[in-house]
């Protein structure tokens, strides 16, 4: 806790380009004014909060052991689901980011890798109802979770995969939700850097999590085959598009 407070504080220091200032870059500074610090209130919005709301109350109903795996991976003492949700999911803001991010671009397919209770995917899946968004992760606790979450039709685009199902080759739009894992982080992104197209975006969260993260995530920067990324502090956002100068930016949000 104390290097994730740290590292706000100098987060906070070195933070800029609200609004788009020393961008000049016509790409990033439409990115950043228009998606990254849009403050419109969409429709979606609403169903974002009840997912949020809906999951609370799934995570509350359950019995104390049923997700004890589950705690314990994260270090939590069992029932805690307040913050068992907050080391799984996105804060809610982030989670519209990804959602206006996804809209921009407008990838085939989005991939989320790592532990989910359902609130981001179901996100992800209303930015378009005709891309797949696929979550990648093992355990059958999650998978259970998020089937239950998300019955609704609005979501039928969303398919679950365990990390031997993955789709070979497809890196559009990736999602890496390891923040506790370094390890696990650096070999996702990896795979995307293997396999990567020109117009790719990559995420990650947790990036200033702990000092293991945040080093891996300057390996990551320095990778030649990355160029722009935006440091949101709680995500790191990064560009594989060959026509932008190697940057990075750190955007106070």
């Amino acid at each position: 806790m104390k290097f994730r407070t740290l590292s706000r504080l100098i987060y906070l220091i070195r933070s800029g380009h609200r609004r788009g200032h020393g961008i000049h870059s016509p790409f990033l500074f439409r990115l950043i004014t228009t998606v990254i610090e849009e403050r419109e209130t969409l429709p979606e919005y609403i169903k974002f909060k009840e997912l949020v709301i809906n999951a609370l109350q799934l995570l509350n109903s359950t019995s104390d052991h049923q997700y004890e795996k589950v705690y314990q991976q994260f270090n939590l003492k069992v029932f805690n689901p307040d913050e068992l949700y907050k080391k799984v999911e996105l804060p809610l803001r982030y989670s519209k980011i990804l959602f206006r991010l996804a809209r921009f671009f407008k990838p085939s397919s989005v991939i989320n890798w790592g532990p989910a209770f359902g609130v981001n995917l179901g996100v992800l899946a209303m930015a378009d109802r005709f891309a797949n968004v696929y979550q990648v992760i093992n355990d059958h606790e999650f998978v259970f979770f998020c089937r239950e979450l998300l019955k609704d039709p609005v979501f039928s685009n969303i398919r679950f995969l365990t990390e031997y199902q993955e789709i070979q080759g497809v890196t559009e739009f990736v999602i890496i939700n390891w923040p506790y894992d370094t390890e696990k982080s650096r070999q996702i992104v990896q795979k995307c850097i293997n396999r990567h197209g020109d117009n790719d975006v990559l995420i990650i969260r947790g990036i200033h999590e702990s000092k293991e993260m945040e080093s891996m995530w300057l390996e990551t920067l320095s990778d030649k085959c990355l160029f722009v990324s935006l440091d949101l502090f709680e995500i790191g956002i990064v560009f594989f598009h060959k026509g932008l100068q190697k940057e990075n930016f750190i955007i106070r949000f």
